[in-house]
């Protein structure tokens, strides 16, 4: 019996191993492929009942309707990003035109840690001087040659990003041509799906129902709360007079977005050191709109994500560092969705033998009990 235990653990380690090694290999090779077939699979979905209205209200063909969807999710989707890029250029715009003064801040501040220092250096013991000060200089050194290495890497991400347009441009023609032959050729791809052998079916219907249920809640429950925490710091920012507003609003949602973090990484040390400097309104500001962003954010977050989308700490922190380690940001931000679909597949188990033969009866309707006494 002991044995026979173990080597279920074993075969569940196994498989487990497999598992994460798919995934590895996926993300790593497969997935830089069909990323944009798999966008459009997903903005095809999304726009199937907008497509399914003007066929059968308007009477429009179907590739008419699909053409017709597809362009106007370009257009909006090319407004919204024509819009964004304003205001990030308009804020860097007012971000350069403060450096001044933001330069002469730091300077007062340095000859206050001068200071700071020097009294720091006369309380320590002589022994302890001499390290305290290659220290220092060491620390000064490597700060006064951050400019210069930030000046290195922006120039370099700059030039990667003006090498990588065509690809972008490719892969974003490649992903709304996809999405009009997906939507256009929906009745032809679910009469293909309809001749493969009945239990194939089954269990494609059932992998499709649990990942839809899966990615879908938990990108659907993501999207609406990143734009209501971007929506709340945006107004709390501008009411603050606080510059470049959008952008700071921005990577905060974006931060909050990611499990395990949340608002409170960017906008509690923030507000603790507008305290400190003294700017008390901008200080009790920055943490009244943390309590708020979190108020509303734990309000909201168990109707739209629910129990079933959700993932434990552990689990969210390990595919986080894991997805960090492999893939670097992107697997930072894809590593928790991917493990969300893991889990839920995994807590939701096999799909059941008759489902697996096609012959699993319909749900029927919810009868009354037999009553012993008619």
């Amino acid at each position: 019996m002991r044995e026979d235990r173990y080597l279920r653990w074993v075969i569940r380690l196994l498989w487990a191993g497999l598992v994460l090694a798919g995934v590895w290999a996926g993300f790593r090779w497969v997935l830089p492929w069909l990323a944009p077939f798999l966008l459009a699979a997903i903005l095809a979905w999304l726009l199937e009942p907008l497509i399914r209205l003007l066929t059968e209200v308007c009477h429009l063909p179907r590739r008419l309707a699909a053409a017709l969807c597809t362009l106007a999710t370009v257009a909006l989707l090319g407004g919204i990003a024509a819009l964004l890029l304003w205001r990030l250029w308009y804020e860097l715009v007012q971000l350069a035109g403060r450096l001044p003064t933001l330069l002469g801040n730091l300077s007062a501040l340095a000859d206050q840690a001068e200071s700071w220092l020097y009294r720091l250096f006369i309380a320590l013991p002589s022994d302890l001087r001499k390290p305290a000060r290659q220290a220092v200089e060491e620390l000064a050194r490597s700060a006064l040659a951050l400019p210069g290495q930030m000046g290195e890497t922006g120039a370099a991400w700059v030039a990667n990003t003006l090498s990588a347009l065509p690809s972008a441009g490719l892969f974003l023609f490649t992903l709304f041509l996809a999405t009009y032959f997906f939507s256009a050729s929906r009745p032809g791809l679910r009469a293909a799906i309809r001749q493969l052998p009945s239990h194939w079916q089954s269990r494609l219907s059932w992998w499709q129902q649990a990942t839809v249920q899966a990615a879908g809640g938990w990108l659907r429950a993501q999207g609406l709360l990143l734009m209501a925490t971007f929506a709340q710091v945006t107004v709390g920012l501008l009411l603050l007079r606080v510059e470049p507003a959008v952008l700071l609003a921005g990577l905060t949602a974006l931060v909050d977005a990611l499990p395990i973090f949340g608002s409170g990484t960017v906008l509690v040390p923030w507000g603790i050191w507008a305290l400190l400097s003294g700017d008390l309104l901008r200080g009790f500001g920055l943490l009244f709109l943390y309590g708020l962003v979190t108020l509303v954010r734990s309000l909201l977050e168990p109707r739209l994500v629910g129990r079933r989308a959700g993932l434990p700490p552990l689990v969210a922190l390990i595919s986080m560092y894991g997805g960090f380690r492999l893939f670097s940001i992107l697997g930072l931000l894809l590593a928790p969705l991917a493990a969300v679909v893991i889990w839920q597949l995994w807590m939701e188990g096999k799909p059941d033998p008759e489902v697996k033969k096609g012959t699993a009866p319909k749900p029927s309707p919810r009868k009354d009990p037999p009553c012993n006494q008619c």
